[in-house]
């Protein structure tokens, strides 16, 4: 696992914010998200900002950032932290390609 993850554990520990805390910050980092990825796709109303690309990827891994100490927040051990993140991923992975699958073959 990569030390970044092991170290979003170890700081959600430290942090004080509840579940519920952390879960409302999520929605404020997906909201810079979408403002910035609205902006840089010049949609309407949106453009009296100026955001980048960098300014994307830097709101993306904000976003990664708090749902990863979510799912921190709900597991008691790092070892399970990473158990349910390599879980979920692979799962989650999955999914989505079966998806994209699914939506070739109906084409």
């Amino acid at each position: 696992m990569s030390d970044f993850v092991l170290t979003i554990f170890d700081l959600t520990r430290q942090d004080p914010k509840t579940l519920q805390e952390r879960t409302l910050k999520l929605g404020e980092e997906a909201g810079e998200l979408a403002q910035a990825v609205l902006t840089v796709t010049n949609a309407p109303g949106s453009t009296y900002k100026s955001h980048t690309l960098a300014d994307v990827r830097e709101e993306a891994a904000d976003a990664a950032i708090v749902a990863l100490s979510v799912l921190a927040q709900t597991c008691e051990t790092r070892e399970e932290f990473e158990a349910e993140l390599d879980r979920l991923m692979t799962a989650k992975c999955a999914k989505w390609q079966e998806k994209l699958k699914d939506d070739v073959s109906t084409r």
